[in-house]
């Protein structure tokens, strides 16, 4: 005789059963018998933990969905912006979850207990996980403070609802990257000063690949210390660059210049792209004249 199942293994064979149906029906074919038939469950049981049928649907669809939602953490905000809106983009184009979303976004019109669920269990948290992404952007500095992030939720997510509900215009790659690149410029912060000619001779010199001019961008006796590894003028600048920089074919996007409290002294945030490092990092240096007399990477 078959032993009594745990109370949260039978939520979650319900929660994956309702996922599974409604994917593979829409809520045309969506009841809770069947729903209970599939994952070996009781209509009472089903009853007892979702009201109703729209709210059952909405965590089913919420369950087999929210894997392909998340949002990464790489220290770029605009790179996980695009990363999430371009999976959300996939996701209601490329597969029966968009008919889905379109159904249950019409039936809480007029279901109450749905509607209801929808904004608690779904669009609440979906919105959060955006905002905190936003949020971290400020606090790394890549991001103005004085922006609502709400707005740009709305301006974001928004609009691929939009063209998923009303589809006068295609819902593409290119529409979510336009998004992103007509926003994130006005969400930027600005450098604080202008970029000092060795600094930008270290940026430029790195992003055309030129060796002999990065080096050339530091002084004979430069240091330069990369998270506890210490490398000493030319040769060691050499050395570094061979191993983490041009030779893992590093491109830089320079972010913010700012004075660091020392006469000639920057902490410049940059991000990175490379075989090695992907992300956005603050570097603090120290020029003489045309060069880079120290450069510090924490």
């Amino acid at each position: 005789m078959r032993g009594r199942r745990p109370a949260a293994l039978v939520r979650e064979q319900v929660l994956a059963a309702a996922g599974e149906l409604l994917l593979a029906e829409g809520m045309g074919g969506f009841t809770v018998e069947k729903v209970a038939a599939k994952a070996g469950s009781s209509r009472m049981t089903i009853h007892k933990w979702w009201p109703s049928r729209g709210s059952l649907a909405l965590d089913g669809y919420a369950t087999v969905v929210s894997h392909s939602l998340e949002f990464p953490d790489t220290g770029d905000a605009e790179a996980d912006i695009v990363t999430q809106l371009l999976a959300f983009v996939h996701l209601v184009r490329d597969s029966r979850a968009g008919r889905v979303i379109g159904e249950l976004m019409g039936a809480a019109q007029t279901d109450t207990e749905l509607g209801l669920s929808f904004r608690e269990r779904y669009s609440r948290p979906r919105r959060e996980l955006a905002e905190r992404t936003l949020r971290r952007g400020v606090e790394r500095g890549e991001l103005r403070s004085d922006f609502d992030p709400q707005v740009v939720v709305d301006q974001l997510w928004g609009a691929v609802y939009h063209r998923l509900l009303i589809p006068d215009e295609p819902l593409t790659d290119e529409f979510a990257r336009a998004l992103v690149a007509n926003i994130m410029p006005g969400l930027r912060r600005e450098n604080s000063v202008s970029t000092p000619a060795a600094i930008q001779a270290f940026v430029d010199a790195t992003n055309a690949a030129d060796t002999e001019a990065f080096v050339n961008a530091f002084t004979e006796d430069a240091f330069l210390d990369d998270w506890g590894r210490q490398f000493h003028g030319h040769d060691g600048v050499a050395s570094w660059n061979k191993t983490d920089n041009i030779g893992v074919q590093a491109h830089f996007d320079l972010q913010k210049v700012e004075p660091a409290g020392e006469p000639d002294s920057y902490n410049v945030t940059i991000k990175v792209r490379s075989h090695r490092f992907n992300g956005t990092g603050t570097m603090a240096f120290v020029v003489r004249g045309d060069k880079v007399a120290s450069l510090v990477i924490s």
